[in-house]
């Protein structure tokens, strides 16, 4: 494109931790400024990853309303749309089920260019109604931005007459931030068994906890660590203590150094019922251990089994366990899957090509808008 850098508006639900909000983080402080004229806004522009943004120059500011259901909304989206039309912004990319429903609407009230919805989780695990309101607002966007072929499928279900607005770019990990540790740091004993997830029900984390306690059985010296918090933490508690796992389990709550985290473990499990594009998983793989995770969504298009890791079917402790007994066991079956899996991420995950990838797909927007 030649001319005066096109003003984009990057918007977001929040600054939470979590897999949606770290990939807005990333494409915002990775955009390329010589080429973008970059604004940045959340619904609530809040949370532990703001410091990220202050950190790259970024300002972020709150355009929200409050509850959803409140009549509010539409005055926060007519004043978003006065702030598009003043700002004369081509292009808005919303990225969360909130930031869509507000900025969908200001954008085609503002006569915006290009406008960008996401789906980035399966959507399962929403309300009816959610569902079906989630539908209706990514049909009145331009294209539809998913980050798996899992994703893809859900959104192509629903309106498989509209598949070219269709866009898949994959999430991205920073690999130099994401490495592997020395080899003697994962070689010595205990073997840990570790996973990292926020502590809710779609993150199988019960079952998780239910495979160590039949895991211990075959292998006693195995040590098992969760990293996370979440309105499951005393649920995990209680199942530990329960299932015997007092000394071998820990549940170490948030961690702000996740790769450190990662550099500590063996075997990385995860036990999701629903995942679309993991950042974890892929966290995982690009730090080094041998990886199991749950056949769902898109984790079968990150870890080919019996290539790059092992997948267990979702909701099955015994499946689970039989996975990471097989790694504890089979070292070298380990090594070789970790090292196919770091291989994997390195060529094709990385965070330099998922920016890449959007600004080219931002270019090809802009210009399809203008033919």
């Amino acid at each position: 494109m030649t001319g005066p850098r096109p003003r984009i508006l990057m918007l977001g639900d929040s600054l939470a931790l979590g897999g949606t909000e770290g990939q807005f983080v990333e494409i915002v402080r990775g955009l390329d400024r010589s080429r973008w004229d970059v604004d940045v806004s959340c619904l609530r522009a809040e949370g532990p990853l703001r410091a990220k943004l202050d950190a790259a120059g970024v300002r972020a500011w709150s355009c929200g309303c409050g509850s959803f259901r409140s009549p509010r909304v539409l005055l926060a989206a007519w004043g978003l749309a006065r702030q598009l039309r003043a700002h004369r912004v081509r292009l808005v990319h919303a990225f969360d089920f909130y930031s869509n429903i507000l900025g969908v609407l200001a954008a085609r009230a503002a006569r915006v260019p290009v406008v960008i919805a996401s789906q980035r989780d399966l959507g399962d695990l929403r309300p009816a109604f959610q569902q079906r309101l989630h539908r209706w607002v990514l049909a009145r966007a331009d294209h539809v931005l998913v980050n798996s072929e899992a994703v893809a499928a859900r959104v192509r279900a629903s309106r498989p007459r509209e598949t070219q607005r269709i866009v898949m770019i994959p999430n991205g990990v920073d690999v130099a931030r994401f490495r592997p540790g020395s080899t003697e740091q994962r070689s010595s004993p205990p073997v840990i068994v570790g996973t990292l997830a926020n502590l809710r029900p779609e993150k199988g984390i019960l079952d998780f906890v239910r495979a160590a306690a039949l895991v211990r059985e075959q292998c006693p010296e195995a040590r098992f660590v969760v990293w996370g918090d979440g309105p499951l933490r005393a649920d995990v508690e209680r199942l530990a203590e329960g299932l015997g796992l007092r000394g071998a389990f820990e549940l170490r709550g948030r961690t702000t150094e996740p790769e450190v985290a990662l550099r500590e473990v063996d075997v990385f499990v995860l036990a999701s019922v629903s995942e679309a594009c993991s950042n974890v998983l892929l966290e995982a793989m690009a730090t080094g251990p041998a990886v199991v995770a749950t056949r769902v969504g898109g984790n079968p298009y990150l870890v080919d089994d019996e290539v790059t890791g092992l997948l267990a079917p979702p909701g099955d402790p015994a499946g689970l366990a039989k996975a990471i007994v097989r790694l504890i066991e089979e070292r070298s079956l380990a090594a070789r899957l970790s090292a196919r899996a770091l291989a994997r991420v390195r060529a094709e995950f990385s965070i330099d090509q998922m920016l890449g990838r959007v600004q080219a797909f931002y270019e090809r927007a802009l210009t399809g808008s203008t033919a």
